[in-house]
C-alpha cells in the first residue's frame, strides 16, 4: 500500500465513511478509491488527490506533498504545476477561479458539467472569433 492510500485509507475510515461514499463526495469511481488506497493505482492524478483530499478535509497541500507532486516549501503555485500553457497572472488567476468554483460545487450533476463545459467552448470559440470584445 501507498503511503497516499494509507493516509486516504485512515482519514476515510476516521470518518466513518464507505469507499463508495468518499468517491460519490470526491466525484470518482469507487474503484478508483479502491486501487488508490491499496497501492494499485500507483501515480494518481493531481485533480483526483484535490479531489479527494477536498472530500476528505485534509489539506491539499499535504496529500500533493505526500505523492510526490509537491515538496514542502515549493513556492510554485498549484495552477501553474497543472497548467504550464498559461503564462500569464490573468490566464492562471482566470483557472484558479474556475477550479476554485468547481470544488465549491462539487455536487453538480453530469450533466450540468457538460453544459458547464458545452458553455465555456462557445465562448472561447466566440472570443477567438471577437478578439476585441
Amino acid at each position: 500500500m501507498s503511503k497516499v492510500g494509507e493516509v486516504i485509507k485512515e482519514r476515510r475510515l476516521a470518518k466513518g465513511m464507505s469507499k463508495r461514499a468518499l468517491a460519490e463526495k470526491a466525484g470518482i469511481s469507487h474503484s478508483e478509491v479502491h486501487r488508490i488506497e491499496n497501492g494499485e493505482r500507483q501515480n494518481p492524478s493531481v485533480p483526483m488527490l484535490i479531489a479527494l483530499a477536498d472530500a476528505l478535509g485534509i489539506p491539499q497541500d499535504d496529500i500533493l506533498i505526500l505523492a510526490g507532486y509537491k515538496t514542502d516549501g515549493e513556492s510554485t503555485p498549484l495552477i501553474e504545476r497543472v497548467f504550464p500553457d498559461l503564462k500569464t497572472p490573468k490566464q492562471q488567476e482566470t483557472a484558479q477561479k474556475i477550479v476554485d468554483g468547481l470544488s465549491r460545487n462539487s455536487d453538480l450533476k453530469d450533466s450540468q458539467y457538460d453544459e458547464l463545459v458545452r458553455q465555456v467552448e462557445m465562448y472561447l470559440d466566440y472570443a477567438k472569433k471577437n478578439p476585441d470584445t
